[in-house]
Parts: C-alpha cells; sequence; structure tokens
C-alpha cells in the first residue's frame, strides 16, 4: 500500500524562495492569530453572559478571573497587527495564550462542575493553533502549552486526581494532532507557494516576451516605413529617368530640326538679299521647311501624348460611379479593340449575360483598352500569330474577375515584378511608352476598388486579371 503523496513529496524551499515563503507565512501566522483570538473571545464572551443571565449567585472573582482572560485573547488580537508579532509570533502567542488559559482555569476553579467543559474548551483552543506555519520554534510552543496545561491548569481544575502520565498523554494526543495538522497545512501552503511563483515567473516571461515582440513590432514597422521611403524614392527616381528618357528624343529632334531650320532659313535670307536667289533654291528651302514642320509636328503629337498618358496616370476619385454591364463594355469597345490586333492575331470576346459591376464605364473602357493593347503590343513580336482572349465570370464574396489572357512570348520574371511601374517596358523604341498597365493599375486598384493581378510564363502568355466589386 503506497503512502499519501503529501507525505512522501515533502516540499523544501531554499534561497530565495524560502526567505520569501518565511515572510508569508509570518504574515499568514498574524492573520491566523486574529481569527483564533476572535473565536476564543467571542467564545468566552457568549458564555460569560450566559452565566451571568442563568446563575445569579455567580461569585465576582470568578467574572474578574474570566474578564482577565478574556483580556489576554484580546490583546493577543491587537498585537496581532503589531510588528512585534512578525519577529516574536510563537513567544507572545506562547505568553498571551498562557495567561489567558491560566486566568480561565482560576475563574472556573471556584465552579468545579464546569472543569471537564472548561479542560475540552482549552483542548480545543490548542487544537485552533494548527493553521499557524509548522517550524520547531510551533512545536516548541505547543510543547510547553501541553505541559503546562498538563501540569498547571489541570489541577487548578481539580483534574489532579489524574496521574502525570496520563495527563501528559492526553495533551501530548492533542498536541500530535495539532502538529501534524499544521504540517500538512504548510505542505499545502509551501505547494500552493511553488504554484503562485511559477505563475508570476511565466507572467513575467510573458511580459518580457511581449514587451520584446512589441519592440521587434515597433523595428519592423520603422524598417518598413524606411524601405517605403526607399522605394518611393527609387520609384520617383525611375519615373524621373524614364520621364527624361521619353521626352528626351523628341525634344532633342525639335531642337535639332528648329537649328537645322533656322540655319536654312538664315542661308536663303542671305541669297534673297544678294538677289541670287533661283528657283531651285526657292523649291529646296520650301521642300526643306515642309519636312522639318512635319518632324517637328509628329514629335509635338508624341510629346502631347505623353503629357496625356500622365494625366491619366492620376486617376481622380470624382468619377461618375455606376452599375456597368460586362457583356455591353466588352460589346461598345469590341471595334476599338478590334483595330489594336496585329495580323494573324484573333480577339475572342466572352461574358454571361446578367454579369454587372460597380465603375465608372469612362475608367473601365480605359482599364479595357489598356489592357488590351498592351497584350497586342508586346505579346506577338516578329508577326507570330496567336489570340487575345478577354473573359469575364462572376468570383466568390460579390466579386467579378475580368481577365485578359494571351497565348504570346510571356514576360520574363526579372520584368514581371515592375509591369505596373511608369515608364517601365521592354518593348522597341517608339513601340510605347510603357504608362499602360500602370495607368490600368491606378485605376482599379483606386477609383473602382478593386484588385489587379498578373502571371505570365515565358513562351506560354500573359494573364491580367482585374477583380471588381459585384453589382447587386
Amino acid at each position: 500500500m503506497r503512502a499519501p503523496s503529501c507525505l512522501t513529496n515533502r516540499v523544501t524551499l531554499r534561497g530565495e524562495d524560502a526567505a520569501a515563503y518565511r515572510d508569508r507565512a509570518r504574515r499568514r501566522d498574524q492573520i491566523a492569530l486574529r481569527v483564533v483570538a476572535t473565536l476564543v473571545v467571542s467564545g468566552h464572551m457568549s458564555r460569560l453572559l450566559f452565566d451571568m443571565h442563568l446563575i445569579p449567585d455567580l461569585r465576582p472573582e470568578g467574572i474578574l478571573f474570566r474578564l482577565l482572560g478574556i483580556a489576554c485573547f484580546s490583546i493577543l488580537f491587537v498585537a496581532s497587527f503589531h510588528r512585534v508579532t512578525y519577529g516574536y509570533l510563537h513567544l507572545v502567542v506562547g505568553v498571551g495564550y498562557l495567561l489567558g488559559s491560566g486566568f480561565m482555569a482560576t475563574a472556573y476553579a471556584v465552579a468545579p462542575w464546569q472543569g471537564p467543559l472548561v479542560n475540552s474548551t482549552v483542548g480545543i483552543a490548542l487544537l485552533l493553533l494548527a493553521p499557524f506555519s509548522f517550524s520547531l520554534r510551533f512545536a516548541a510552543l505547543v510543547g510547553v502549552v501541553v505541559v503546562t496545561i498538563s501540569f498547571v491548569h489541570m489541577p487548578l481544575l481539580g483534574l489532579d486526581v489524574l496521574s502525570a502520565g496520563t495527563r501528559l498523554f492526553s495533551g501530548g494526543i492533542v498536541a500530535a494532532i495539532t502538529l501534524l495538522a499544521s504540517w500538512f497545512f504548510d505542505q499545502h501552503w509551501r505547494r500552493s507557494f511553488l504554484v503562485e511563483r511559477d505563475l508570476a515567473r511565466s507572467h513575467e516571461n510573458l511580459r518580457h516576451a511581449h514587451q520584446e515582440l512589441e519592440e521587434s513590432h515597433a523595428t519592423l514597422k520603422d524598417t518598413q516605413a524606411q524601405l517605403v521611403t526607399v522605394e518611393r524614392s527609387a520609384a520617383l527616381g525611375r519615373l524621373v529617368a524614364s520621364l527624361a528618357h521619353q521626352i528626351n528624343a523628341p525634344v532633342g529632334i525639335q531642337i535639332s530640326l528648329a537649328s537645322h531650320l533656322a540655319d536654312t532659313t538664315e542661308n536663303f535670307a542671305r541669297t534673297m538679299a544678294g538677289g541670287a536667289v533661283r528657283r531651285a533654291d526657292l523649291a529646296e528651302f520650301v521642300e526643306t521647311a515642309r519636312e522639318s514642320g512635319s518632324i517637328l509636328l509628329d514629335n509635338a503629337r508624341r510629346m502631347a501624348n505623353l503629357v496625356d498618358a500622365l494625366k491619366q496616370l492620376e486617376v481622380g476619385a470624382e468619377q461618375d460611379m455606376g452599375v456597368v454591364d460586362l457583356r455591353d463594355l466588352l460589346a461598345r469597345n469590341r471595334p476599338i479593340i478590334e483595330a489594336m490586333m496585329p495580323p494573324g492575331v484573333a480577339l475572342v470576346l466572352d461574358a454571361p449575360a446578367g454579369l454587372r459591376v460597380l465603375g465608372a464605364p469612362n475608367l473601365l473602357d480605359v482599364v479595357l483598352q489598356q489592357t488590351v493593347s498592351n497584350a497586342a503590343r508586346h505579346a506577338f513580336p516578329d508577326g507570330r500569330a496567336g489570340a487575345v482572349t478577354v473573359r469575364a465570370r462572376p468570383e466568390p464574396e460579390g466579386r467579378v474577375a475580368l481577365t485578359v489572357a494571351d497565348d504570346g512570348c510571356g514576360i520574363a520574371p526579372e520584368h514581371l515584378e515592375r509591369v505596373f511601374d511608369p515608364f517601365y517596358t521592354d518593348g522597341a523604341i517608339g513601340g510605347g511608352a510603357g504608362l499602360g498597365l500602370s495607368i490600368v493599375h491606378n485605376a482599379v486598384v483606386g477609383p473602382l476598388g478593386g484588385q489587379i493581378a498578373i502571371d505570365s510564363r515565358v513562351g506560354l502568355g500573359t494573364t491580367v486579371t482585374v477583380c471588381l466589386p459585384a453589382a447587386a
């Protein structure tokens, strides 16, 4: 038969744990002293009032000694709030307990018929000391109390008819019960202390971990903000560089032509001033002026188109939003996007009836035309054949997907992540300004409140997916 774990698993504390538990045990003993003193005082006061009411000839000296005993326990109650009981608890309790029980024994000695009752009361009061923390001092206190009761209190109560051994044996039984109960209580409180200590340490560890996470999160946010700033600066630098590249060619051509035209005009003016103008000179000047004007006009238009494209990058939120039927959208734009198809490239349009989205019609026109134009311009180099498929389909969570897919050459992975950057293009010079997909991206994630994604495999083709909120 196995012994209970509370007997075999003794809890032993050392170091800081022992000091902390000792401090807590002293404070707990002060509380226990208040409870014991309160019970004893209330019990004896009730008994005194009861006897005074039922026994008219109660002897005054008996009442006096009982009041002195009650006063001793009352003093113990008051002392439990003083720091003297924090350091000398067992001494104070021993003195107060023996004096109080001694006065009670003297008081009841005048009424021998109450002797057994008083002896039982003293024994019960000894048992009430069990909640005190177990220690050698407590064991010594209980031993002194038992000896004093056996050789002083019991004779006063007329129990000296019992032998000294009998009195010590009966007192020893009560003392053993008190000490065993105190040990069990103390072991329980020690285990509770260890559990609380582990919980406190776990809480402290969690607090430190939470603090470290907060610091890491703050660092991450700062790093993210710095990365965003760096990326914005890099994007602005790329934008400025691309814009300068796009502007440089037409502006350089215009400057060269303007300079050439100015030189030609100056030469012709000198020829006229000399009076030696021939018909051939006039024809040559007119032809030079016509060609230069034509080239200047083409480059000026190219600059104007670039400015218009730049304006489209900043898509305003003040668009007239409404319900747009995607089948009607494809039908309305069919002539325009069919004209964009290179020779040998087919256009496939597929949208079910009644599929509608929330958006601005003019912005949806821009999104569709720019996306299809980008596929038609870049997906089929060197005149290769293929197809561009525009398809609309419903999606979960109240969304509608509009996809533009081609089976062309695809986009290399190193270019894929930058296709939405302004002025980014790997096309030939004159094939585009690299603003199409950037305009589409700004319109979709801005006023249209949608999402855009691109997937491409080299040699297999590219798919651009635009998700928009469905109309109810």
